[in-house]
């Protein structure tokens, strides 16, 4: 499954919601340098999905606000 994710970096406040075109938006307070919002991304997408951080996986958007992850499923 892949997710398209619009990011805002050094928010107050962290949070996960689906917008009305089906993406999400994840709001962090990580700053958007040396990777840190990024990993503090696919922490808050495990938290949101009930899956490993380490089962997500940024697929396009490594430097951009929007996006896209690739969600690994374990088992069956």
């Amino acid at each position: 499954m892949r997710l398209r994710i619009k990011v805002n970096s050094s928010a107050q406040s962290e949070s996960v919601r689906k917008l009305d075109d089906g993406s999400l938006q994840v709001r962090t307070q990580a700053p958007a340098s040396k990777g840190k919002a990024n990993k503090r991304v696919l922490e808050l997408l495990g938290e949101y999905l009930d899956t490993a951080p380490s089962d997500l996986e940024i697929v396009a958007g490594h430097s951009s606000p929007v996006k896209h992850i690739a969600v690994k499923r374990r088992g069956g």
